[in-house]
């Protein structure tokens, strides 16, 4: 009877005997002996779980997971695609070139008038730019400035009537001790004609070669062959020349011999600068040369 009792739970466990509502979701682990080794499955673990559905659950995820990988695929796929789809004959061009004359301001145009007056504005597509030897003399060095002289030439060319919208541009040939004109002056590609239509020079490089295609002896108004010296302060390079230029076009004193003027009437380098000495900052009557920026 005692042994019926012993062997009673062994038989229990070897017929696989699990609890209600308990099941294995894998095999419990198995030792296996051979001939020359014994291996045991160590990753392999009995996990039991309470009774539902696991195949639903497994299944479900898997299916999620094999979505998730099938889009990844895609769009991995997509952008490979994409990376190799530029055919790789295919030249690129860059934009058309400006073609002077379809009256289009393009590329490096200044202007594009759509005909070819050469006495007009606008030439070969680039900008006439006005100059001019002002009607109004100045008696003293006190121009209020560098400003002062390029408001003056502003005011002269509004009142001309010819420049425009474009008179806020203009500035005074003139330099001081801290500033050279060359810096000053807007350097258009076009050319530089007096007021009545003369070309004075072919571009902004001739105002520092020396000479000048003509004279700058006409006025904002039109009126001709006007004459008389003109202030400037700059040497025929387009630098100012040496000295305190009225303190900075401030001063108009006796004593301050540093008015350095040009000729209206010349076209080599007189035309900025004479050779003579310097003159007071007081006791001359003079012109301004005005010329139009951008």
């Amino acid at each position: 009877m005692s042994r019926i009792r012993l062997l009673l739970p062994s038989a229990l466990l070897l017929g696989g005997c699990v609890a209600p509502a308990l099941k294995y979701i894998d095999k419990p682990p198995m030792t296996t002996t051979g001939d020359t080794s014994t291996t045991s499955d160590t990753e392999s673990t009995t996990v039991m779980t309470a009774t539902g559905d696991a195949s639903e659950t497994d299944g479900d995820s898997a299916s999620e997971n094999d979505g998730e990988t099938s889009q990844a695929s895609t769009t991995t796929t997509t952008a490979s695609t994409d990376a190799t789809s530029e055919d790789p004959g295919t030249t690129t061009t860059g934009p058309a070139e400006a073609v002077c004359g379809d009256g289009l301001v393009e590329g490096d145009e200044e202007c594009d008038d759509a005909n070819d007056i050469a006495g007009d504005r606008c030439h070969e597509c680039a900008k006439n730019r006005w100059i001019f030897a002002s009607a109004a003399l100045h008696n003293d060095g006190d121009l209020g400035g560098l400003e002062g002289a390029d408001s003056r030439c502003r005011q002269y060319a509004l009142q001309s009537g010819l420049a425009d919208d474009t008179w806020m541009t203009f500035i005074a040939w003139l330099s001081d001790a801290d500033h050279d004109v060359r810096d000053r002056l807007y350097p258009g590609r076009g050319r530089y004609v007096r007021t009545d239509g003369v070309v004075v020079a072919e571009n902004f490089e001739q105002f520092f070669s020396g000479s000048l295609e003509a004279p700058i002896n006409v006025d904002e108004l039109g009126n001709q062959d006007i004459g008389g010296g003109v202030l400037t302060g700059t040497q025929p390079d387009g630098t100012a020349a040496p000295g305190t230029h009225c303190d900075n076009w401030t001063s108009s004193a006796l004593s301050d011999f540093s008015v350095y003027e040009g000729s209206s009437s010349a076209t080599d380098e007189f035309w900025t600068m004479y050779p003579d000495p310097p003159t007071p900052c007081a006791g001359f009557l003079s012109r301004l040369y005005c010329i139009e920026g951008k």
